[in-house]
């Protein structure tokens, strides 16, 4: 049935877009496996397929906006040729950031690098404008050989500050009579930062491994389990953050090293009134001592007429790496007031709706809102102290991590 071929094809699709780094909420790995790959569905439905995606992303109170269209096209050559991927995509980023500093009971002016300056209220987190730009293309060739099915990943992005070029292996082994399939693949990215206050061009590396294996349970059931592990090296600081020491600022330092590991079980259910429930967990932890755990809960409901209706709840929890503090008494050899390091929990709300306009031509439209809460409330400061004399605070605790953020996404895609 359509549904149960759905279920197939969501349950072993693994994540392998370029994201290049996390300064928003859009962050992701580059060009990771994380199930049994899109590819293995593909061949399984043998049809080519172009698809314009645009997404909308808003934070509350004024912060990050995204705007950004995609074109992604997947090309059935032929069975001695193989099958070809192409992604085209284009960020455009605007709004407010937090700059690491601590919340005044005072109001401030913040300069950003590139001039734009931000008035914060009084017991607000300092905030700065900013406006970024991102470029990004991707390019995958995979061919199915015997129970194999290798690809070749590439990736390019650009934006005024950092460079990113991505490449990756990876491979779906089919066995066990079609029941089990072994997934595992590598990537590897060089990038260069190249902040705007200076001349500098500093790199930073990424190697990155994944190993997993899916099983068909039965008629209504697949599993998967999954691994992966990215080791960082260069330079990792963001170079227009700050923190506080004492009485002063000064800009934020990282380690120059990050081995980041994550573990994924995913489950896919077919029930016999043509729905599917996908249910997944995956476990995060790094040598920056944050330990992360996220469920997620995704069903679709095909309805009458070529509609599918898929609601989606998702809950997050992150610790704090050891080097995180909103401000710090004496300097360390790492500090970051980065809130994305910070503790904080999420729960994500959403609902998409998709419908067969014509036979081959299929509309989407989905949105979700995201609750987002800080753990590591710290009160303003109203005093900040000088020699013996203790730092005064006063006013509403408050976190830079508390911010609420909603996302709508349209596509049309056409299988041709």
């Amino acid at each position: 049935m359509a549904a149960r071929r759905e279920v197939a094809v969501a349950a072993t699709e693994r994540a392998r877009k370029v994201r290049r780094r996390g300064r928003l909420a859009l962050q992701g790995l580059p060009w990771m496996v994380a199930g049994m790959g899109i590819l293995t569905g593909r061949v399984a439905l043998a049809q080519s397929a172009v698809e314009l995606r645009y997404l909308f992303y808003n934070e509350a109170d004024g912060r990050t906006q995204v705007k950004s269209p995609t074109l992604l096209l997947h090309h059935e050559l032929s069975e001695a040729l193989g099958q070809i991927d192409l992604l085209l995509a284009h960020d455009s980023v605007s709004g407010a950031s937090p700059t690491g500093g601590y919340p005044t009971l005072s109001v401030t002016t913040t300069t950003s690098a590139s001039g734009n300056r931000t008035t914060n209220a009084a017991g607000k987190i300092p905030m700065v404008q900013y406006m970024d730009e991102r470029n990004a293309e991707g390019f995958t060739w995979g061919r199915r050989i015997g129970a194999h099915l290798p690809s070749v990943d590439i990736s390019h992005s650009v934006e005024k500050d950092y460079t990113s070029q991505g490449f990756g292996l990876s491979d779906a082994w089919t066995m066990a009579q079609g029941r089990g399939t072994l997934h595992y693949g590598l990537s590897l990215a060089n990038d260069t930062v190249a902040p705007v206050t200076s001349t500098l061009r500093l790199p930073k590396k990424t190697r990155g491994y994944a190993l997993g294996w899916t099983w068909i349970l039965g008629a209504e059931d697949l599993i998967d389990f999954s691994a992966s592990r990215m080791n960082l090296s260069g330079y990792l600081d963001e170079p227009y953050l700050i923190v506080t020491v004492g009485n002063l600022t000064q800009g934020e330092h990282r380690p120059d090293t990050r081995v980041r590991d994550a573990f994924l079980v995913k489950h896919a259910h077919y029930f016999e009134w043509d729905g599917a429930l996908k249910t997944s967990y995956r476990y995060y932890t790094d040598d920056w001592g944050i330990k992360a755990h996220t469920l997620d809960f995704t069903y679709d409901q095909h309805l009458d007429e070529g509609w599918i209706l898929t609601p989606r709840l998702r809950a997050y929890s992150q610790r704090a790496a050891s080097f995180y503090g909103a401000r710090f008494d004496a300097a360390q050899p790492f500090m970051s007031a980065d809130y994305r390091l910070s503790a904080f929990s999420s729960l994500l709300l959403g609902c998409a709706v998709a419908v067969d306009l014509k036979p081959g031509l299929t509309l989407s439209l989905g949105a979700s809102y995201q609750l987002q809460s800080g753990r590591d409330q710290v009160t303003p400061l109203k005093t900040a102290g000088s020699g013996s004399l203790p730092a005064i605070y006063a006013g509403p605790a408050t976190s830079a991590a508390d911010v609420n953020a909603t996302t709508v996404t349209l596509g049309l895609k056409w299988k041709y």
